[in-house]
């Protein structure tokens, strides 16, 4: 006795194929740069991309009593760069799909995808930044504090 496959696995192929298109670039896109920057490039700019983002998020947590009230932004940067690093590579394989030439697509979106991460790395340090620099809110003393002159009439005679 066979089963019907439910309907949701219709998209699974569609889904796989774009996954696997999207890993395989990523792999490719390491290749080049490393090829283009050298092995030590390669990795300084990978560290500089990833220590941005993560500073802008988990960076919060150095102060977290004022850090993550002073830039609260900081703590959707990794999603907005996987969000635009997907939308990134479904621009570049629609363009593969519309043209066909991998080298010419690869090219330019190499410098696209370079410039989203560079972009979302200097907008985490820049949430750092902007929370490592923030006052912290001065408690205020309850017994420190004295009413104004004009809020009481005192007759006091001499």
């Amino acid at each position: 006795m066979r089963f019907a496959r439910p309907a949701r696995w219709a998209i699974q192929p569609a889904m796989s194929a774009f996954s696997a298109s999207l890993f395989s670039e990523i792999s490719a896109r390491r290749r080049r740069l490393r090829a283009a920057l050298g092995d030590l490039g390669q990795g300084l700019v990978e560290f500089l991309i990833m220590g941005g983002i993560l500073v802008g998020s988990v960076g919060l947590f150095v102060r977290p009593h004022y850090m993550p009230a002073a830039a609260p932004w900081g703590f959707a940067i990794p999603f907005v760069f996987l969000a635009g690093y997907i939308l990134i590579d479904a621009r570049r394989q629609a363009a593969l799909a519309r043209d066909g030439d991998a080298a010419k697509v690869a090219s330019g979106y190499d410098w696209v995808a370079l410039l989203w991460c560079l972009s979302c790395a200097l907008v985490g340090l820049a949430a750092f930044v902007v929370a490592w620099t923030a006052e912290p809110e001065v408690p205020v003393d309850p017994l420190d504090w004295t009413p104004p002159e004009t809020a009481l009439e005192v007759d006091i005679p001499n």
